[in-house]
């Protein structure tokens, strides 16, 4: 079956994405920095189809990417989708009074890391058959613009990446999509909105579902958009 690799994958959609990616029988690498909350993951799948990589993408090198796409080269040879789902979500600030160094942490992890995940993993997606490169973006950005400081700006960024890639990749075997991705309930979405009901918003198994029925599957899924 294929081979999938999901940053962000111990909690939230990343989990979700990689649940039911596996449930499908396809072989996935779940990516995350935060290693309990993996080891807690793999235990619950209890599939071989798992395999954890550990990595806290704010304080990856160029050589930890470089490892990354050499472990995947000889242990998988190629790579059939690539979903870029990690993301940190700091509190509203306006850009005013917005800290500095969470404002370069936020666009590293959020923006530059997947920056060198692409240039890492293009090889190995370009040996596939028909690679997939998904990135997961956030349409409140859009609708309310206002306090999402460094995050919105690294989700903007996230965007004309892939567009970007899109663009100059349309001739080889990838394909990109966008995932511009309504409110759901998320831990981080909570915290920001602790008086929200989040039985009120979709859930992130249903957010994992519309995005895999069209990139998996070729079926219409809203705010998913092959470019």
């Amino acid at each position: 079956m294929s081979v999938y690799l999901i940053t962000g994958a111990a909690q939230g959609l990343g989990k979700a994405l990689s649940t039911q990616l596996i449930e499908q029988e396809h072989d996935v690498i779940l990516l995350d920095k935060d290693m309990g909350a993996l080891n807690k993951l793999y235990d619950e799948l209890n599939s071989d189809k798992a395999a954890l990589y550990p990595m806290d993408l704010l304080g990856a090198n160029i050589d930890h990417y470089q490892q990354l796409q050499d472990i995947l080269n000889e242990n998988y040879g190629q790579l059939d989708g690539l979903f870029l789902n990690a993301a940190t979500l700091p509190a509203f600030t306006p850009i005013a009074q917005f800290d500095y160094k969470q404002w370069y942490e936020v666009l590293h992890t959020n923006l530059n890391a997947n920056f060198h995940l692409i240039q890492s993993c293009m090889p190995l997606l370009l040996k596939a058959s028909k690679g997939q490169l998904v990135a997961i973006s956030d349409q409140s950005i859009e609708d309310h613009p206002a306090y999402y400081g460094a995050y919105g700006v690294a989700k903007a960024g996230l965007e004309q990446m892939i567009k970007s890639v899109a663009a100059e990749t349309r001739e080889l075997s990838l394909e990109c999509y966008l995932a511009k991705l309504e409110p759901f309930a998320t831990e981080a979405r909570g915290r920001l909105f602790p008086g929200e009901n989040p039985l009120d918003l979709p859930q992130a198994d249903e957010m994992a579902k519309h995005i895999l029925d069209i990139v998996l599957h070729g079926l219409n899924a809203e705010l998913v958009h092959k470019l």
